[in-house]
């Protein structure tokens, strides 16, 4: 009777130990995002960089098949802080969407940056070990994607930031 009790305790460890969630979420190009508001008509019209960001995904779940992931973003403050004057721009002047996906999941509808988690990527699929499903990120700063009225037009001059996280998890 030991024997089998020990057995199936050993069994059971093992299964856990190899179901682990592995992921990896890898920023190729495109880490640091500046807009360059450096004539008229961008001031009016606003700046798009296509395709700027490309992040790689891999995300294995040998327990839950299919196992889906999402790509979620938010910004770490609630403005954009000006680096030379105390002025601030509201967080919503920059919106993203993901753009192209090279693999299997879905892109979220374009979003304007909150200080809260937002979807950019749905329903991705698991990948194996050794592949990965691209994303590449827009973003537009002063373009009125979702945001009415949404001009940098009237702005105070200076440099703004504002750290941006991604993070990759489970799809519930």
């Amino acid at each position: 009777m030991k024997k089998y009790l020990l057995l199936f305790v050993c069994f059971c460890l093992s299964n856990h130990i190899f179901s682990q969630i592995t992921s990896r979420l890898t920023i190729e190009t495109g880490g640091s995002i500046y807009f360059n508001f450096n004539s008229l008509d961008k001031y009016t019209n606003g700046i798009k960089l296509a395709d700027w960001t490309e992040v790689r995904v891999s995300f294995e779940d040998p327990s839950a098949i299919p196992a889906k992931w999402i790509l979620d973003v938010r910004a770490s403050e609630l403005q954009l802080d000006g680096v030379q004057t105390p002025f601030t721009l509201d967080l919503n002047t920059i919106e993203m969407e993901a753009t192209t996906i090279i693999g299997l999941a879905d892109a979220a509808l374009p979003i304007a940056l909150t200080n809260s988690d937002q979807h950019l990527v749905i329903n991705g699929v698991n990948t194996a070990p050794t592949t990965y499903t691209t994303v590449k990120l827009t973003y537009y700063c002063g373009q009125s994607i979702t945001v009415p009225n949404n001009s940098v037009l009237g702005g105070i001059p200076d440099f703004y930031f504002v750290y941006i996280y991604l993070t990759l998890q489970p799809q519930p």
